[in-house]
């Protein structure tokens, strides 16, 4: 035995009690599980390093790095290290390159894998301008005794992480030297651990005092006080206390100890509250940061279990967790304090008018984008109290655009929109209390304790990172010549005419992209069946039918390739669901009878808005077929694509228009796959026979879209036959028809007439030409608003479309009276 080997024997065991790890391989590297033919790269000599990989790397099924790869009889070492402080060894690792290199060279069947191999002891950063504690700092190559102190405090604590391994038989078939390419291949491993350990670990962290001292006195924020001292009368001293007060108030004092404790109580914690975490997308942001991309994380805002949770899985993805701009009510004690090392900075709601606070912030924000930190912020500005997307707010988006134009931004920046669901949200109750009307709570200790009491099993919690948007590629295709606007020093960052209506297709298309990235659950489906039938009840066996039937359009004809759909069976999602007492079940003589009462049918319309945007045109095909019993293809295409418009608007849909046809011819296959349709001819359609099941599915089906069917209804109702009206009037009236619907048949969903809601259909009707505005105000109807309205009347079941029919006319002679 070697003394190497020796000294491994001897250590083997006490590493072996003293250390704990966690693997991550990309998907690529799993795909080389089980082969012999792969080598790894390591940058640390360690031993104990080598001791902690060996078990790892057996435990996913990768060859043992302490064994020799024999290839043709000749015995080459599986582990080659990058040390860059050790020439010897750094030679030698090219050495070993050379003859992998040179073995693929004369064997045209070989193809070695290799794979890089990074370990990380606590994941600290370290910081500036010195490293980090002596006892956990996590170095390369420490020395004898700080890597013993490294186990003791950190050893518990390891990341070992398997990256994109690279075919040699790729770089042994490119022209050169097997000296040149060895070389090529050891440069590209070194830029890439460098890369690895900022994704892992961040940056190296600076104090927070110094943060402050250092923004204080950048060019930017001294003019900001010179400026806000000469305009508020006051010296500049003062105008610096204040700027510092909000430095204070805003900034983070991220601290990886607390991180480090956090997912060791998180990990405990979702165990109790959530039965598992489900995960999409986790690659795509490893290798962002792996290639050098600053990160902007932007989830939807569900609840506030949202900052923990996508914290939680992006550490769990082997990444370093995200600063978070959280609103400055959740800064009370305790809270504000752990939030704050967790890695949270606070904004306030509103600093219009507050040029010095809004210096302030956007200086910080730059430069946390200029160090390479992960951001996080909401873009819906607060959570959302339906289920929906919320419009988003923009300023945010806006202040990441500036930072690119601030000057100094090296790293090209991404943006990553995040889809976060629950099979339940805790504050569900608080939101309808407040869409009643009343006020918003205050966040306080209390009411975070009151909310602890109230902790039990929350069922499956989602995370899908959907598609990033390249900042400056985007910016590329929009604004070519975005570049021109860049500033530095003093200067305040440009406001280019384009800023405005560049952040609002951003901000679309990071809202379209979070609900392309959806995940179909036992919850939001069984809400949408049940409530879309009858009295909100509904047969077990008619419960799971439907949603097998669901599952089964949307695997086939996916939403998008993010979304996600569940491969239970309806029997297995129905017992899911049924676990988390939200419905109602009775048993008689004949079998369960599934229902939803009062408050808790009201309560499931958030699960169901969840993933009203999947279901809404499967759904309004349904109800196309239901209304016209015959049809041809063209003619749902016609509609569709005419509504498509007012969809994208509310729902945030990312189909293009010209995409509904092919969506619409894909769906009418499967429907008549699934026998919810006859297919006469090669374009002619008809519904089933009344008496048989598929016609029931079809007609519950239908009944999904029949509120946003409704509304649309009501309003090109309105303006068909009440022109010429008033925007405020034509709001106002919309809202009395849809509490008068509402009222008359059962409507009870919160957002069904939300005047947001409302605005924003006729702000979309405006601007596809629907009507003109007169001089005076009053909106005309153009000529084919009656054409439109009569093909989205026959989308409505007859009593419906007689209520809204009568109660128009009610009103149109009522302000006729009035008038006269």
């Amino acid at each position: 035995m070697s003394l190497k080997g020796f000294w491994r024997a001897c250590m083997y065991w006490p590493v072996r009690w003293l250390t704990r790890y966690e693997v991550i391989l990309d998907d690529t590297a799993q795909q080389v599980v089980g082969e012999k033919h792969v080598v790894y790269v390591m940058r640390s000599t360690s031993t104990t390093d080598l001791l902690v990989a060996q078990r790892a790397l057996q435990s996913v099924g990768l060859p043992d790095p302490t064994d020799d790869l024999m290839i043709n009889g000749q015995q080459l070492s599986r582990v080659m290290y990058l040390d860059q402080t050790d020439h010897d060894c750094a030679q030698q690792a090219i050495t070993d390159f050379e003859k992998l290199i040179g073995a693929h060279q004369k064997d045209s069947q070989l193809n070695i894998q290799v794979m890089p191999i990074g370990l990380f002891w606590g994941r600290s950063p370290g910081q500036e301008p010195r490293q980090g504690h002596t006892m956990v700092s996590d170095v390369d190559n420490p020395g004898h005794w700080r890597k013993f102190w490294l186990v003791m405090f950190s050893g518990r604590h390891v990341l070992v992480r398997g990256s994109r391994p690279v075919a040699l038989r790729e770089m042994a078939s490119q022209r050169g030297t097997t000296q040149r390419l060895a070389h090529k291949l050891a440069r590209v491993a070194r830029v890439h651990f460098v890369r690895m350990r900022h994704a892992v670990a961040g940056p190296k962290m600076t104090e927070r005092q110094v943060v402050i001292q250092d923004l204080l006195d950048t060019p930017a924020l001294k003019q900001a006080i010179a400026d806000e001292a000469r305009s508020k009368k006051v010296s500049e001293q003062q105008a610096r206390k204040t700027a510092e007060k909000y430095l204070h108030e805003i900034a983070a004092s991220y601290s990886d100890t607390l991180v480090r404790l956090l997912d060791r109580f998180m990990t405990w914690c979702w165990s109790r509250i959530y039965n598992g975490i489900h995960v999409e997308g986790g690659e795509r942001i490893r290798a962002l940061a792996e290639a050098g991309h600053e990160i902007v994380y932007a989830p939807c805002h569900r609840s506030h279990m949202d900052y923990l949770l996508l914290s939680y899985v992006i550490y769990k993805e082997g990444l370093v967790p995200p600063h978070i701009a959280a609103g400055i009510n959740l800064d009370f004690f305790p809270a504000g304090p752990i939030f704050r090392r967790g890695g949270a900075f606070f904004i306030r709601r509103s600093f219009r008018g507050n040029k010095l606070y809004s210096t302030v912030f956007r200086e910080y924000l730059n430069r946390l984008f200029q160090k390479g930190y992960p951001v996080e912020y909401f873009t819906e500005g607060g959570r959302s109290r339906t289920g929906r997307l919320l419009p988003p707010k923009t300023g945010m988006i806006a202040m990441t655009v500036q930072g690119m134009l601030r000057g100094g931004q090296q790293r090209p920046m991404s943006i990553v929109p995040v889809y976060l669901g629950y099979e339940h949200v805790m504050e569900v109750g608080t939101y309808l209390k407040e869409l009643k009307g009343k006020s918003k709570e205050k966040e306080s200790v209390w009411q975070v304790l009151s909310s602890l009491r109230h902790l039990r099993n929350f069922g499956q919690g989602y995370v899908s990172f959907g598609e990033p948007i390249n900042l400056g590629e985007a910016l590329e295709q929009l604004q070519p010549k975005w570049r021109d606007a860049i500033t530095t020093g003093a200067e305040e960052p440009e406001r280019p005419k384009w800023l405005t209506p560049t952040v609002n297709v951003l901000a679309d298309q990071i809202m379209c992209r979070i609900n392309n990235s959806a995940a179909l659950n036992s919850i939001n489906l069984s809400a949408l069946i049940v409530l879309s039938s009858e009295h909100h009840a509904i047969t077990r066996e008619e419960l799971i039918s439907q949603l097998n039937l669901y599952t089964r359009i949307l695997r086939e004809v996916p939403y998008t390739k993010d979304a996600y759909v569940p491969e239970q069976s309806g029997a297995e999602l129905w017992e899911l669901a049924k676990k988390h007492d939200k419905f109602t079940v009775e048993a008689d003589g004949i079998g369960e009878m599934i229902r939803l009462d009062g408050t808790t049918a009201i309560a499931m319309t958030y699960y169901r808005n969840n993933i009203m945007h999947m279901v809404i045109v499967p759904a309004l095909l349904a109800a196309f077929a239901m209304g016209h019993k015959r049809f041809s293809a063209d003619q749902a295409v016609n509609l569709l694509t005419n509504l498509h418009p007012l969809l994208a608007a509310e729902l945030f849909i990312s189909h293009s228009k010209s995409d509904m046809a092919l969506w619409v011819k894909a769906l009418l296959e499967q429907y008549v796959q699934c026998g919810l349709l006859t297919q006469l001819d090669a374009d002619t359609y008809t519904v089933p026979k009344r008496d048989s099941a598929s016609y029931s599915q079809l007609v519950l089906l239908a009944r999904s879209a029949s509120e946003t069917v409704q509304r649309f209804a009501i309003v090109l109702e309105l303006l068909q036959q009440a022109q010429p009206i008033s925007r405020s009037d034509l709001e106002q009236y919309s809202v009395q028809l849809a509490e008068r619907l509402s009222a008359i048949h059962g409507v009870n969903a919160p957002e069904f007439f939300d005047k947001k809601v409302l605005s924003t259909l006729i702000g979309t009707l405006k601007s596809e030409g629907y009507f003109t505005v007169e001089e005076s105000g009053a909106m005309v109807a153009d000529a084919r608003v009656d054409n439109f309205s009569d093909g989205v009347d026959l989308l409505l079941e007859p009593a419906v479309l007689q209520t809204i029919r009568q109660s128009v006319q009610q009103l149109v002679q009522r302000e006729t009276d009035t008038n006269n």
